[in-house]
Formats: structure tokens, C-alpha cells, sequence
């Protein structure tokens, strides 16, 4: 059986982090300085990295039939 809350709270944190992602490259789109490019790329990195894992503990969850959601 899949857990319903358990996949509610991934799929608002995905979109909470992909939020935060388009926020991050709108602001570097202002930005001319080349060490703070770099810094908020990182950023960008970090948060798609988030989204990935989120996106994997959803399938994983969907894969196993539910069982062991917060594990």
C-alpha cells in the first residue's frame, strides 16, 4: 500500500526545491561577477542534486509497493 503523506511530503519538497533552483538562476542572471557565478551554480548543483534524491526516495517508495516508506 503506498503512504499517501509519505508521497505528499516528497512531492512538496520537489517542488519547494525546484522553486528555490529557478530562484537561484534568476538571481545569477543579474549577477556580473565571475566568483559569485560560480558560487550560485554551485547552489544550483546542490538543489538539482536534492530534487534528484527526492525523485529517487518517490520511486524507490512507488517500486517497493509502499513498504518501508521512511526508511
Amino acid at each position: 500500500m503506498f503512504d499517501g503523506e509519505f508521497l505528499s511530503q516528497r512531492f512538496q519538497r520537489i517542488g519547494e526545491e525546484h522553486t528555490e533552483l529557478v530562484r537561484i538562476a534568476c538571481a545569477m542572471a543579474e549577477i556580473d561577477d565571475r566568483e559569485e557565478r560560480l558560487f550560485h551554480r554551485l547552489m544550483i548543483a546542490e538543489a538539482s542534486n536534492r530534487i534528484a534524491d527526492l525523485w529517487q526516495q518517490v520511486a524507490a517508495h512507488l517500486a517497493d509497493g509502499g513498504a518501508g516508506a521512511n526508511a
